[in-house]
Order: structure tokens, then C-alpha cells, then sequence
């Protein structure tokens, strides 16, 4: 009798979980929309004014002209990002890292970090929580530190010795290697796969703007098919 009661609990609290994920999605699918949406229409309102209030519109031309060389220069990550960054971010991460930007250099590796801290794997519930608080309190923390720098970057730049000042350029390979040695050292041999797959497509003959999905899908079919096959080893 006393076990039936436990299963049955276990069952309730498990369904109480699901819930609140699912009102939790459905308050960051409400929340994500609206606020990007807010932050389209301000993003409009300055070219709007200067166009047709100041009547210092460009023309129709200069600005399909300057759409179309745009996308075909970074148009692909506005597919590849959201898929990409999504299994690190979350629903609620992703709406928050594509509204304050930032989000290989800041949103992701923090998000990383917390899920890490917390042995958090990858994908679950846990997971996305903490990496959801982690890119919010990121988020102020950067907010803070750009209203600083607003008002005072320029004169701590200007007093800034030339060799700190050059090691700005390495700053986001740094973030990068970092978040890979974070994974990778959790399981090496991926970090391996993904360090010799990136190097190679990096050297080789191909269009600059489509290395990044191909590094991104040669990685993740290689790995998916070492698992599959460690799956079939270990059923067999």
C-alpha cells in the first residue's frame, strides 16, 4: 500500500513539473514575442522619423540595395543561431539572448557556466532554468557595465596602454576556446572531433560564409553517429 502511495506521488509531482514548465514556456513565449516586437517598432522609429517627419528618406533602391548585401553576408546565422545557441539557451534564454545581444561572447557562455556549476545536463529542465537566470542577471550586469562605459569608455580607453588595448582582439576567441574546454572536457573525444572538424573546414577551399554551418553539421553528424554506434555496442 505504502509503495502505490509513493508511485502515485512520485506520478503527481511529476505532472506539477510538466505544468510549470509548460506555463513556464507559455509565459516566455508571451513575454519573448512582445518584447522583441516592442523592441522592432523602437529600432524603426529613428530611421521612420528621419524618413518620412524629416523627409530624409534614402530611396527604395539604396535601401534594398543595402538589405540584400546584408543577408548575403550574414543572412544564413539568422537561421543557424537560433538552432545553434537554442539546446544551451533555452526558450526563455533564447528570447532574452536575442533581445540584449551578446550572445556567443555573453549569453551563452554564462548560461554554460550555471548549468555547469550546478551539474545541470544539458537540455533538461534544470538546465534551462538556471541558464535562463544566469542570461538575466548577465543582462543587468552588462547594462550596468555599458552605462559605465558610455559615460567614462572613452577616457579609460584613451589612458590605456597600446599592448592591453591590441589584446581586445583575442578577447571573443578566448570566450570561445573557453566554452570548448568546458565541453570538451567532459567528454574529450568530441572536443577533439570538433577542434580537427573546425580546423580543417577553416583551411580549406570554402565560401567563408557557409564555414560555420558546415562546421556545425559535420560536427554534430559525426558525434551523433559515434553515440548511435556506442548505443548499438552496448545493446548488443
Amino acid at each position: 500500500m505504502a509503495m502505490n502511495e509513493k508511485n502515485v506521488s512520485v506520478k503527481e509531482m511529476g505532472s506539477v513539473s510538466s505544468e510549470s514548465m509548460d506555463s513556464f514556456h507559455s509565459q516566455a513565449h508571451f513575454w519573448g514575442r512582445a518584447t522583441l516586437w516592442l523592441l522592432i517598432i523602437a529600432c524603426l522609429l529613428p530611421p521612420l522619423y528621419l524618413s518620412f517627419i524629416l523627409n530624409h528618406h534614402p530611396g527604395w533602391d539604396a535601401i534594398a540595395a543595402g538589405v540584400v548585401g546584408y543577408a548575403a553576408f550574414i543572412g544564413i546565422m539568422w537561421v543557424l543561431e537560433p538552432i545553434t545557441y537554442y539546446p544551451t539557451l533555452g526558450t526563455a534564454g533564447t528570447y532574452m539572448a536575442f533581445l540584449t545581444g551578446n550572445i556567443a561572447n555573453m549569453c551563452l557562455p554564462c548560461s554554460a557556466a550555471a548549468q555547469n556549476a550546478i551539474g545541470a545536463e544539458a537540455g533538461s529542465k534544470k538546465a534551462e532554468i538556471s541558464g535562463a537566470l544566469a542570461i538575466a542577471v548577465a543582462s543587468l550586469v552588462n547594462i550596468v557595465v555599458i552605462i559605465s562605459v558610455i559615460i567614462s569608455g572613452s577616457y579609460i580607453i584613451s589612458v590605456l596602454p597600446a599592448p592591453i588595448e591590441g589584446a581586445f582582439e583575442f578577447v571573443l576567441p578566448a570566450i570561445f576556446g573557453g566554452v570548448l574546454g568546458q565541453f570538451a572536457y567532459k567528454t574529450p573525444l568530441y572536443g577533439i572531433i570538433a577542434l580537427g572538424v573546425g580546423l580543417a573546414v577553416l583551411f580549406s577551399p570554402i565560401f567563408s560564409l557557409i564555414k560555420i554551418v558546415i562546421c556545425v553539421i559535420l560536427t554534430i553528424t559525426i558525434v551523433l553517429f559515434l553515440e548511435n554506434r556506442n548505443d548499438g555496442d552496448k545493446n548488443g
